[in-house]
């Protein structure tokens, strides 16, 4: 891992001790400004030798970032939140020795919402990340995942490594003009991360181009003992030869669009955008259909039902004193929590509308509903695709992929808001419910310039052939 820190220095990302805040849309600098005579020559040395062997290996030494909820051994991981500011864990993620393992070069972590709560990317530890869009204004990032996408879309960064709960990796990727991937729920490992929705969270991967998307998902895509959500190699290759079984090259690929998705909030330039992609595909040879999937309106209804109540539960381990900052015996009143105050107002907010949906006991109507229209959701899905789900009861449809904007109208400068905002990751959140592989890939400029992007979503298990479909495009 020292290492990693020698890398940091040549490349100008952060000075020693010091992890990067992801302000990298300001603080890339050039090889001139770099200053190596501090660095002893057999550390140097040591460097060379560590990068030829990686060269060998499947990443080829490309440089890495990863979020901040991912845990290093070497540096702190504080997701963001002044709970956390100066954890450093006794331990690293599975996914980070993967990394490692197969030639990776991880530079340092990237900026996120606090315990990955939100869409901006915006803290009170580390502040905010932003993008240029023109000379004198800058631009959201959207989040939750934002640093990640600003790293890569800034040239720091071959690939980068998130979270996407309900479009944290997709969002941003779409916002900075990068390609954005979820993979299925439970193909790649979360030991490590700290959970923010564990029926949801997934680790997704921001890069440049769907081929490296490819090379990175090859490295994570694997079974992993420890944690007990990731798919055994004996599942992965059930779902595997079933998805395999169904795929057909005789006919044309038929993609799905769902015409209940085509709501009044969207921007006309992103319908515009849309249309156009769905031309694009006809003239590629590609059979696309109308579909109707009505019960993914309420998506972040139900998001909010599920992933908050769970949040609730993954968060109150904050509070015991074996993790977070420490206070002052006297600090508080007695039956005040004294950590309260360091958590965001997004995250109180967010808890709070969890602890209500959890605090009817076992009379709760809201979670019983939401857990049974997620269930609604997924069906849908099913009844669209191809490819049977595995649970045999479900109908299933003639679609291979569904085709969708990846948001309803384009990032904003910072600052900027409207009533609509909340309605961001709607185009996101129904394919997270459903555990469903999804890939966002940029299409264009809109708005006078800003970047479009265009999701593709899979059925369960289907990441590799979603993967070389978007290649087509990207």
């Amino acid at each position: 891992m020292i290492n990693n820190l020698i890398y940091m220095k040549w490349i100008g990302f952060l000075s020693h001790n010091n992890v990067p805040k992801a302000h990298i849309y300001v603080r890339h600098k050039t090889s001139k400004d770099l200053e190596l005579s501090n660095i002893p020559s057999e550390s140097i040395q040591h460097v060379m030798r560590d990068l030829a062997l990686k060269k060998t290996l499947p990443l080829g030494g490309k440089l890495i970032t990863i979020k901040e909820n991912m845990c290093t051994k070497y540096w702190t991981t504080s997701a963001s939140s002044e709970i956390l500011h100066d954890y450093v864990s006794p331990f690293e993620a599975t996914l980070v020795e993967a990394l490692e393992k197969n030639g990776g070069v991880i530079i340092g972590k990237t900026n996120m919402d606090e315990f990955a709560m939100g869409t901006s990317t915006h803290n009170t530890l580390h502040g905010r990340t932003a993008f240029p869009h023109t000379d004198n204004e800058l631009y959201q990032v959207g989040g939750s995942s934002g640093g990640c996408a600003a790293s890569v879309a800034a040239d720091l960064a071959f690939a980068s490594i998130g979270t996407d709960t309900g479009g944290s990796v997709r969002s941003p990727a779409a916002y900075v003009g990068c390609v954005g991937f979820k993979p299925s729920f439970g193909r790649i490992s979360r030991y490590g991360v700290i959970p923010f929705a564990h029926s949801m969270d997934t680790v997704g991967i921001v890069a440049k181009d769907v081929g490296s998307v490819q090379t990175v998902f090859d490295v994570l895509d694997q079974p992993d003992s420890k944690d007990a959500t990731c798919l055994t190699i004996q599942l992965r290759k059930t779902i595997d030869d079933h998805c395999h079984y169904f795929k057909s090259t005789e006919r044309p690929v038929v993609v799905g669009v769902p015409t209940d998705w085509n709501i009044t909030e969207t921007h006309p330039e992103v319908l515009q955008k849309w249309n156009e992609f769905l031309s694009l595909l006809e003239s590629q040879g590609c059979e696309v259909r109308e579909i109707q999937l009505p019960n993914s309106l309420y998506g972040l209804s139900i998001y909010a039902a599920l992933a908050y109540a769970e949040g609730v539960t993954n968060l109150a381990r904050f509070s015991n004193p074996i993790f977070g900052s420490k206070l002052q015996e006297g600090e508080f009143h007695d039956g005040v929590d004294p950590r309260s105050h360091l958590m965001g107002l997004e995250v109180q907010k967010r808890l709070l509308i969890g602890a209500y949906s959890l605090s009817f006991g076992k009379d709760n109507g809201i979670n019983q509903k939401a857990q049974l229209m997620r269930r609604a959701v997924q069906l849908e899905f099913n009844r669209s695709f191809k490819i049977p789900s595995l649970q045999e009861s479900d109908p299933s449809g003639d679609v291979d992929f569904i085709v969708t904007p990846s948001f309803l109208k384009p990032t904003q400068p910072i600052g900027a808001s409207s009533p609509t905002d909340f309605l961001s990751d709607s185009m996101l959140v129904p394919s997270s419910l459903a555990g469903l592989p999804s890939i966002s890939i940029p299409f264009g400029k809109i708005c006078g310039g800003l970047p479009m992007g265009i999701q593709l979503i899979a059925q369960y298990g289907d990441d590799n052939s979603l993967l070389s479909f978007a290649k087509r495009f990207c």
